[in-house]
């Protein structure tokens, strides 16, 4: 049955060759789109095999529908990119495994804008350590980190496992850049896996502008109070920081602050 299937075999034909290496898609798409494309490719070539990788995703997913434009319950790369910085698309796409079905959601976008904000935030903090000082503990907490990130990443692309292990590696070290029980080569060898990590998925942007001392210092006082479970202080902090101009927003990923 090659029907119109014809048209991608051709096409990837003429610019790929007969073989190469990943082919992409829609999970809904392996029968018959994808197995139409293998049976004509390799019937015409006698090679084996047509593509080495099969990466085919699961579906957005808007209130427990699939997203697709005949439900009209979708958005546009494009309308997203007008509220949203491109890494935090990348952040949300990439928090879960690409064979997952995958939530969608302003929260879930919010949560995401949270990750990438932890992200720069920390390595805006880690560029500015001055210590000469050097810690084995952190060292072996970056190795782990990496030995982690790369098996998650080698594991049919878990980026969802990958990220799990960035952030691990944040809230270990987070407390040490607070009491400053981090030397300078420390804070580099991050700053190259930071580096590293996002050269391959683009999810920590370039610029950053960091809130007034002040107002970390007051997110800070109120995370401590959150972990106390002093609500009524932690409400009080919240209502100075916006007296002053901005708002503190709760995600998984820790606060992020914004300026309305």
């Amino acid at each position: 049955r090659p029907g119109w299937h014809i048209e991608d075999t051709a096409i990837t034909e003429k610019y790929f060759g007969p073989q190469y290496d990943i082919h992409g898609g829609g999970e809904d798409l392996k029968f018959p789109h994808h197995e139409a494309e293998i049976a004509q490719q390799e019937s015409a070539s006698g090679k084996k095999p047509f593509v080495k990788y099969w990466m085919h995703v699961g579906f957005l997913v808007n209130k427990g529908e699939k997203m697709s434009k005949s439900l009209g319950n979708f958005q546009t790369a494009n309308e997203l990119l007008k509220k949203y910085p491109k890494e935090v698309l990348r952040f949300y796409l990439l928090s879960g495994h690409y064979r997952s079905p995958l939530q969608f959601s302003e929260e879930t976008l919010k949560q995401s804008e949270g990750g990438v904000q932890r992200l720069r935030e920390f390595l805006a903090r880690l560029e500015k350590v001055d210590s000469l000082d050097f810690h084995d503990a952190i060292e072996s907490m970056l190795l782990s980190a990496k030995s982690h990130y790369n098996l998650y990443m080698e594991e049919d692309f878990n980026t969802q496992g990958a990220m799990g292990a960035l952030f691990s590696l944040l809230k270990e070290v987070y407390p040490r850049l607070d009491t400053r029980t981090i030397g300078k080569e420390n804070a580099k060898n991050i700053i190259d896996f930071l580096n590293e990590v996002n050269q391959t998925l683009g999810i920590i942007p370039k610029e950053y502008k960091e809130p007034p001392k002040e107002i970390l210092e007051l997110v800070n006082k109120r995370q401590k109070f959150k972990t106390e479970k002093n609500w009524d202080e932690a409400d009080k902090i919240r209502a100075q920081i916006e007296e002053m101009g901005y708002e503190v927003e709760d995600t998984i990923y820790g606060p992020i602050v914004t300026k309305p």
